[in-house]
């Protein structure tokens, strides 16, 4: 009966949050179809396409690396500890890009937003990724996906004051470190759907409150050249960290970050973000992840910031702490940025 009174209470505490919190408008234009692709000559090696939520589809010439894409979007009044919720594999079929060449998925963190859709592009369209993740995505994929397409990365990651272990996809041809990172609280120092799986599941959860946390991770994302030297390093993570937490390590490898993806929301329930990763990470450009109200959203219209969320702040003080000659974009849904050679934006 406590444990009744307590997820009531977690889901009215929810629906408050969800249904108080004003998402403005943003001039954001509708999904009209991919670029039109510039010549073979002019065409940079580095593309990103922004999928929505934390997912980004990343290309390096031929190597394709996807961060976990997220396309069901329940509507807010789904996401309590009762109701129901589960991919809507027609909307993925919809707006999915072809991810066939994908190596690699990685997951910042557990939650619905971020794993629910992933079985399902794995099995279907991804069928040659391994995915990436703490201990609790892996337990929780177990009774989708097969055991070695998973990979844990706890015992592995580093933070700022050592660095992590490097590993390589299949091909040789990407390799990821992960780093201890942190999820913000989603509103008044309170997050919900904490918690971890010590074990595997049974079975997939089935509300959204059972796609708990997990170890929170950030990633360092390094595209290879030829000689398997790195010819772009991205730093990617799907949530707002409280530093320590999430910062980058000295690599002493003479190699700087060429785009930063940074998350909004939630950045005001946390000290110091976004300046404490744009100082530490000096990229050339940075990216707004996770940035639109993602609740029952329709993926083909005008999107508006995540609520609870100052858009304005937020930009300010990025802008503010911008490092001299770097800039930043805030994508459309499905749009896609390329990066020149020596990491500066082309389109």
């Amino acid at each position: 009966m406590n444990r009744q009174k307590s997820h009531l209470l977690l889901l009215l505490t929810t629906l408050l949050i969800l249904v108080s919190g004003c998402s403005s408008k943003l001039h954001i234009p509708a999904y009209n179809g991919e670029p039109a692709p510039l010549t073979e000559e002019s065409q940079p090696p580095l593309s990103i396409q922004y999928l929505g939520v934390g997912g980004h589809l990343i290309r390096y010439g031929n190597t394709t690396l996807l961060t976990a894409p997220s396309f069901t979007n329940p509507h807010f009044m789904r996401v309590g500890p009762f109701m129901p919720i589960s991919t809507d594999k027609e909307r993925v079929d919809q707006y999915l890009p072809d991810v066939s060449a994908a190596e690699m998925i990685l997951v910042g963190h557990a939650h619905y937003d971020h794993l629910m859709d992933v079985p399902y592009i794995m099995n279907r369209y991804a069928t040659q990724a391994d995915v990436y993740g703490s201990r609790t995505m892996a337990n929780t994929l177990m009774p989708a996906v097969a055991a070695e397409r998973i990979h844990v990365m706890n015992d592995l990651m580093g933070n700022v004051n050592k660095p992590g272990e490097w590993v390589y996809s299949r091909s040789g041809r990407i390799r990821i470190m992960a780093l201890e990172s942190f999820h913000a609280p989603h509103f008044m120092g309170i997050k919900f759907m904490q918690g971890t799986y010590k074990e595997p599941r049974e079975s997939l959860p089935w509300h959204a409150f059972g796609w708990k946390e997990g170890q929170t991770l950030a990633f360092l994302i390094d595209f290879l050249d030829q000689n398997k030297q790195p010819a772009y390093r991205i730093f990617y993570q799907d949530s707002a960290s409280q530093e320590p937490l999430g910062l980058v390590p000295e690599l002493n490898d003479q190699k700087g970050i060429d785009v930063a993806i940074l998350c909004p929301a939630s950045f005001s329930q946390v000290d110091n973000y976004p300046e404490s990763i744009v100082k530490n990470t000096q990229a050339r450009h940075f990216i707004l992840g996770h940035w639109e109200d993602f609740f029952a959203n329709d993926l083909s219209g005008e999107q508006r910031f995540v609520r609870n969320t100052d858009q304005d702040e937020f930009i300010g003080r990025l802008k503010a702490v911008l490092p001299a000659g770097s800039d930043w974009t805030l994508p459309a849904l499905f749009s896609i940025k390329y990066f020149a050679p020596e990491g500066a934006s082309v389109q």
